[in-house]
């Protein structure tokens, strides 16, 4: 029995009991219509589930090989959604990059909005850093809406099994048009739910690079600086806030190499915390040095004490 039928046989019942569909004889007519619906959206108990689970493969944490960002990240694995947010210039799509190259395993899918992919690739050459290996739109693409995003997904998956998405970025993504007049927080909200299921539907990890809104660069963001809607950190399985050392002389900023890798929402195992990065700009690469965040958090827990 379809749910419609479902639906419409119950509102039958419910004219044919007027005085109360909680009255006995009403409830053995609702049982008898409801013991027939076997559809795709029939109830089953959670032991039915845990059972179906134990029967099938178990699902592959994915890992970078960067054991100190591994253990903190606790690997990725399909059907996540993870939002990479930091200022503009502290190094969003350097990380997209690397993370790319880390997991050229998934032969990911890099969906260049911000800048073309081509206009990437020549930056990176000339600077003599490494070219990760990808797949990406080959016209450039200024603004696109989730059926575009996901039909380049399903291309990536059929042609070459992708498993791993990076989107440059979040603010060059539209909703339906029907949502046109919907307010900025809701249309995120639409937009990052949309980016959610397609990872659901096609089994793969997305990751959306974000902007964030705090004016002040030289204390690092937090879950509140994302730009535009808490629906961000809402519907993100994982939330990593980038931040560049620097500090202000006169009136020019200087930033260092010095990065802060800041896993700040996790809900595949609720553990969050920082790592502090080196980037190299000869080669592109990220490597782990961790000292400086350290005695960062040191002198926050002594602040904290007084």
């Amino acid at each position: 029995m379809e749910i419609e039928q479902l639906i419409q046989s119950i509102q039958n019942q419910k004219k044919k009991v007027e005085s109360d569909i909680h009255s006995a004889e009403g409830m053995v007519r609702l049982q008898q219509v409801a013991q027939e619906y076997k559809g795709e959206y029939e109830l089953i108990s959670s032991e039915e589930i845990k059972k179906e689970i134990d029967s099938r493969p178990k699902k592959q944490m994915h890992i970078m090989g960067v054991p100190a960002l591994d253990e903190l990240l606790g690997g990725l694995r399909e059907q996540m959604l993870i939002s990479l947010a930091a200022h503009s210039g502290h190094g969003k799509t350097a990380m997209g990059m690397w993370i790319t190259e880390k997991y050229k395993q998934l032969n990911p899918i890099m969906i260049a909005l911000e800048q073309s992919a081509e206009e990437l690739i020549e930056q990176r050459t000339e600077n003599g850093q490494f070219v990760p290996h990808f797949y990406t739109n080959k016209t450039y693409a200024a603004r696109v809406k989730p059926d575009w995003i996901e039909q380049r997904i399903i291309e990536g998956i059929a042609k070459f099994n992708s498993r791993l998405v990076v989107i440059d970025h979040l603010g060059y993504t539209d909703c339906d048009k029907k949502y046109d007049r919907d307010p900025e927080p809701l249309r995120i909200e639409r937009k990052m739910q949309d980016l959610k299921n397609i990872a659901k539907r096609w089994n793969v990890i997305i990751i959306v690079l974000v902007h964030i809104v705090q004016l002040d660069e030289s204390i690092p963001p937090s879950l509140v600086s994302l730009k535009g809607s808490s629906a961000i950190r809402q519907e993100s399985d994982k939330v990593i806030l980038l931040w560049r050392k620097n500090k202000m002389k006169g009136k020019v900023r200087t930033y260092f190499n010095e990065t802060l890798f800041s896993l700040q929402k996790n809900r595949w195992s609720g553990k969050n915390g920082n790592l502090g990065l080196w980037f190299d700009q000869d080669t592109g690469e990220y490597t782990v040095e961790n000292s400086w965040v350290a005695q960062m958090e040191k002198l926050a827990e002594q602040e904290e004490d007084f």
